[in-house]
């Protein structure tokens, strides 16, 4: 995503904040004394509320990866590295949704976590309560750091008027990479019975574009030789349509512009959007129809029935159910781009909720005890202390193509990444245009909505990067 905001833009912002009646706001009273510097925390007890399920991996997990794995196993060095150093011990409490709990036991006035790890998506709403911790105003953490926690677009849903409550473990291998959705992945199989172009190609050599992905479109449907099933081209059944979404950002669009009158533009509604909603509208509903299926998805494309499908990074490699553990030849792609994007390799990823957050509640027995420990805890595993390490790793055990290993690492990149606030009524008009709804009459019903919803639930994010641009730091 293409950055264009100055941090003297800040003031701008500020006039267009919206604040959040719905919860009640919580003022957190707190000392601390706690210096990270040779720190004994005397059998100090600490818990972290975790999510006992989906990618979460529950209890049969350390710090999310799994036990009895190369990361697992690192993972439980580090945890007790940590509590040998300062002398303490940290308990992971398995729940169902930590963010709301952690809330909910900050309402009643009671102690519930130390921190917790939870998707975004999950506690956003409840960030202008005051429920959690603003890591600003920590000692012990520099919630800067790009590289230890997260570029800021990737964590723009933890930030709220000036505070930035959330934080992503980026140094532990593969935590960032699995926020990411709307990537395109490829039956390597099936394309090469088919004796076609590999979408990987068309992207390595600057040829992966709309006309390259019609081309796929049209010739890669067919009859299954062995089955006689008919295979799709392309196959997806995310709602709300995300292939519009993700192909209009994918020609040139940002999501916020800033215009010289103060004012801002959404992406959504430009007119090189428009063009790729056209462009949607056309494969989906012209000549190519009957080579996609809408309702056609992951396990669909894991059994062979469409050669490309719209995927979540997490279905890549998070889990035994993923497709790294189901295919033995798989690709993985952006959106191609459009004749509006800046260069052939503009393209952009979207992220609906920042998987592993990191957050630490307002009745943590100490902040700063909470901030020393995770910031410990967080460093790399040793001998995978860089990004190279982690994407040999990745090579070594998941893909067949070293590219796709390298485009995995790259799609969390500060030029690619973007957020969509799918809570907040962000998502309508999408899932309008899904359903053939005339573009112009989705984009003219549509737009107004749209502004009043960012300005009240995404601005107040955006506004935080915009304030502390100059601190942003790698």
């Amino acid at each position: 995503m293409k950055r264009i905001i100055a941090s003297v833009l800040c003031l701008v912002f500020a006039l267009l904040f919206v604040s959040c009646a719905a919860v009640e706001e919580i003022v957190p009273e707190y000392v601390s004394d706690t210096d990270a510097s040779g720190a004994n925390l005397g059998g100090q007890r600490l818990i972290m509320g975790m999510v006992k399920d989906y990618f979460f991996e529950g209890a049969d997990s350390t710090l999310t990866f799994i036990n009895n794995t190369e990361f697992g196993d690192l993972a439980i060095k580090r945890l007790r590295d940590v509590e040998n150093n300062y002398n303490c011990k940290i308990d992971f409490n398995y729940v169902d949704r930590s963010g709301e709990q952690a809330y909910y036991s900050v309402v009643a006035g009671s102690y519930a976590f130390d921190m917790i790890s939870e998707e975004s998506y999950w506690f956003l709403d409840y960030l202008p309560s005051g429920a959690f911790v603003d890591l600003i105003g920590l000692d012990n953490l520099d919630v800067f750091d790009e590289t230890k926690w997260g570029n800021r677009y990737l964590r723009m849903s933890t930030m709220y008027n000036g505070a930035i409550y959330g934080l992503l473990p980026a140094r532990h291998p593969m935590r960032l990479s699995n926020s990411p959705s709307n990537l395109f992945a490829v039956n390597e199989k099936k394309i090469s019975n088919l004796v076609a172009t590999d979408p990987r190609d068309y992207y390595e050599n600057g040829e992966w574009n709309w006309d390259t992905f019609s081309n796929c479109i049209e010739t890669f449907a067919h009859t299954d030789a062995l089955t006689n099933e008919y295979v799709y081209s392309f196959g997806s059944c995310f709602g709300y349509g995300r292939l519009f979404m993700i192909i209009a950002m994918s020609n040139g669009c940002d999501f916020i512009t800033m215009n010289s009158d103060g004012t801002y533009t959404l992406g959504y509604f430009s007119q090189n959007a428009i063009d790729a909603y056209n462009q949607v509208s056309e494969w989906l509903f012209g000549s190519t129809s009957a080579n996609i299926n809408m309702e056609t998805g992951y396990n669909q494309f894991i059994d062979g029935k469409s050669v490309i499908t719209l995927i979540d990074a997490y279905q890549v490699l998070s889990s035994s159910d993923s497709i790294a553990y189901k295919m033995d030849n798989f690709g993985i792609v952006p959106a191609p781009c459009g004749p509006g994007a800046s260069n052939p390799y503009d393209y952009a990823t979207s992220y609906e909720s920042a998987d592993f957050t990191i957050a630490i509640p307002i009745t943590a027995r100490d902040p700063e005890v909470s901030a020393l420990v995770l910031d410990a805890i967080y460093e790399p595993f040793e001998g995978f202390e860089t990004e190279e390490d982690i994407t040999e790793y990745l090579i070594r055990n998941y893909f067949n193509d070293e590219r796709d290993a390298r485009f995995f690492m790259d799609i969390t990149n500060l030029d690619h990444i973007y957020y969509h606030d799918h809570k907040h009524g962000l998502t309508e008009m999408f899932t309008q245009m899904e359903k053939n709804v005339a573009i112009s009459r989705c984009v003219e019903s549509f737009e107004s909505r749209y502004y009043t919803a960012v300005d009240k639930y995404v601005i107040p994010e955006y506004a935080t990067i915009v304030e502390y641009e100059d601190y942003f730091h790698e």
